[in-house]
């Protein structure tokens, strides 16, 4: 076998495994259309006499989008479960670039565009249902009529989207490389060594701020530590802000960085397994 990287060698595997894998493939879309489907329905029903829920949208959004990609991505190697599967996978006509490829498609590409187009779909349905069917009652004053009129979810706040898009690709990158670290379980133990990593991060931030900082402090940040208060909360003393470029910068490669080295680790695992 030719072990230079072949992108139509990619995608011949590509074709091979939405045959064999694409009858559960379309079994986990209906069923996750129909749970999204179902929920919003509900949401709507419960709304016919108040305020569009778009609160409640944003989360079934995030959820739907979190939960279906992550579980997606820790189980797409799950036959390694079955020797002779992973026998017959490390055995393909295939560099490893190549079959970490299968993996990058259809958990970065595929399942995204998927959720999207299913996600706007059911989306426009239901504020066109919302718009139809409910009116603004007459003792709203004109400030809040807008609340009781449904507007589709990437038009009415495109920063939040973007903000969770970029998590959603650190997650199931992060999930990708539990499903080849963990045989059994894939999922459980990545989101157990997620939290705790999460945790013990924030615990040795705070312990290094006030190994640097003899006075009592408390830090502020999004994602990171962008600024810190010294002193009492009653009485501070002062406060300590990240340069703007510097926050820019950080907040450009980190995910940047997590990303990168979360699929360089899978490719050498996919690759340490075929050793």
């Amino acid at each position: 076998m030719n072990n230079q990287f072949s992108f139509s060698r990619a995608l011949l595997l590509l074709r091979k495994n939405l045959k064999e894998n694409g009858k559960s493939y379309l079994l986990m879309f209906i069923a996750g259309f129909g749970i999204i489907l179902l929920i919003y329905g509900l949401l709507i029903v419960g709304s016919f006499h108040n305020m569009f829920p778009t609160g409640d949208r944003k989360m079934l959004f995030t959820i739907g989008l979190f939960l279906g990609g992550t579980l997606f991505s820790a189980s797409f190697y799950s036959f390694f479960k079955s020797q002779p599967k992973t026998i017959q996978f490390l055995l393909l006509p295939a560099t490893t670039g190549e079959k970490l490829l299968i993996g990058f498609i259809l958990t970065q590409i595929v399942y995204i565009i998927v959720f999207l187009v299913s996600f706007t779909s059911i989306d426009w349905l239901m504020c066109t249902i919302y718009n139809e069917f409910v009116s603004i009652p007459k003792w709203i004053i004109e400030q809040e009529k807008h609340y009781y009129k449904a507007a589709y979810l990437f038009n009415s706040d495109t920063v939040l989207i973007k903000e969770i898009l970029v998590m959603y690709f650190i997650t199931t990158s992060i999930a990708h490389l539990g499903s080849l670290s963990f045989i059994n379980n894939a999922y459980v133990k990545t989101v157990i060594l997620f939290i705790l990593t999460v945790v013990a991060l924030m615990f040795l931030n705070n312990k290094m701020l006030g190994l640097m900082i003899p006075e009592p402090i408390m830090p502020h940040g999004k994602y990171f530590t962008d600024s810190f208060r010294i002193g009492d909360k009653h009485q501070p003393t002062g406060i300590v802000i990240l340069p703007s470029n510097w926050h820019t910068i950080i907040a450009f490669f980190l995910p940047i960085f997590i990303y990168v080295s979360c699929w360089t680790m899978s490719y050498l695992k996919i690759k340490e397994k075929q050793i």
